[in-house]
């Protein structure tokens, strides 16, 4: 019996892929179901833009054969692909059906926290696919929300210097090569730059620059005190 098909559109233009079921006939005048891909009508595909019937068949195995091939592709293309679930509808958000649960605790902020250091290199990779492919809408988040941003990242060193210190003393240690190389390739593209906002310093500080040099050879002087021996006097 044949009650649904899954089809795959392809964007010729971009060189990407969508896969989907639909429950009818290729010819009812659906087209996708995508919030990411291009919308249009039947009627008015647009150019670049072709569709592929993969198979045919009852519901319940267009929407497995749907499942398996997006999980297929999340394996080895998923970057080709405007596809953002490899099910419909995607999994729960809350509820026993939902990856968050946990013996009822997926709404507690002990399990979120637990779930997030579990899966960190996950979340990262997912937080910076979606930002790779959502450069408008973060951009105009940022705009939207700029100071409220700026507040929440203040509260954040505030409460903790500590760790964020110790961190960056971390990162230092482990990739001297890395931050001495991003330094260098920073002072040759801004070195113009560097130098102006050096002459400006020193044109609007004078007596704090003359302050810090005294301090600075008073201090070598008394590096070099501290550190002679009758031997300096005998040579």
């Amino acid at each position: 019996m044949s009650e649904a098909f899954v089809y795959m559109w392809h964007d010729s233009k971009n060189s990407m892929y969508y896969i989907g079921y639909h429950k009818g006939t290729p010819d009812d005048g659906y087209t996708h179901s995508s919030k990411v891909m291009e919308q249009f009508k039947a009627h008015s595909i647009p150019e670049g833009f072709s569709r592929r019937i993969l198979a045919y068949g009852t519901v319940p195995d267009m929407r497995q054969l749907e499942n398996d091939l997006l999980n297929n592709r999340k394996e080895k293309c998923w970057d080709k692909y405007y596809n953002v679930a490899t099910c419909f509808p995607p999994p729960a958000k809350s509820g026993k059906d939902s990856h968050w649960y946990v013996h009822g605790r997926s709404g507690t902020q002990e399990y979120k926290q637990e779930y997030r250091e579990k899966n960190r290199e996950e979340l990262r990779e997912y937080q910076r696919e979606y930002r790779e492919k959502n450069p408008e809408q973060r951009r105009e988040y940022l705009e939207k929300n700029r100071e409220k941003i700026l507040e929440q990242r203040r509260e954040y060193r505030e409460k903790n210097r500590e760790k964020i210190l110790e961190k960056k003393q971390e990162y230092r240690e482990k990739n001297p090569e890395k931050i001495r190389e991003q330094q260098r390739k920073y002072y040759k593209e801004s070195r113009e730059k560097i130098l102006e906002q050096r002459r400006e310093y020193r044109e609007k500080n004078p007596e704090k620059i003359r302050e810090q040099k005294r301090k600075y050879y008073a201090r070598k002087k008394a590096e070099k005190i501290g550190t002679s021996t009758l031997d300096n006097f005998l040579t």
